[in-house]
């Protein structure tokens, strides 16, 4: 399966300006875990993620520190056309559980999280596991 098919979006994204404060509420509001970080041509120069949030609050940054100061800017990316298997294997050598999903222009459209590729790789089991018990059932 292509990414363009699984792929979560629309992505959301946020400056580097933006403030901790409003990325918190800008994740709370569309119930996502991080933003993707874009500068004014929507270049991706960044990610921050709840935990970044979370992590720089404790360690003493006031809500109006900038995602720029805690984001990662370090991101791995993958393109469109891209398999599942691809992701999946991208995220582990990486080590990291999002990857932003970019079209031919290398801008963000998507986003595919560890979770997603959890939740789909589940229920293609639990489907799985259905067929086998049917086929051993008509067996009987």
């Amino acid at each position: 399966m292509k990414l363009r098919d699984f792929m979560q979006s629309p992505v959301y994204a946020c400056s580097p300006g933006t403030t901790l404060s409003t990325a918190a509420r800008e994740m709370e509001t569309h119930n996502v875990g991080s933003l993707v970080v874009t500068d004014d041509a929507e270049r991706i120069v960044g990610i921050v993620t709840d935990r970044d949030v979370a992590l720089a609050v404790g360690h003493g940054h006031l809500p109006d520190t900038t995602v720029e100061q805690v984001m990662s800017a370090q991101v791995v990316t993958i393109p469109d056309d891209a398999t599942l298997d691809d992701a999946s294997a991208e995220m582990d050598s990486h080590a990291v559980r999002r990857l932003p999903v970019v079209d031919g222009d290398g801008k963000a459209i998507g986003i595919v999280s560890l979770d997603d590729l959890y939740s789909y790789l589940t229920q293609e089991t639990i489907t799985l596991a259905g067929a086998v018990r049917a086929q051993g059932s008509a067996h009987d």
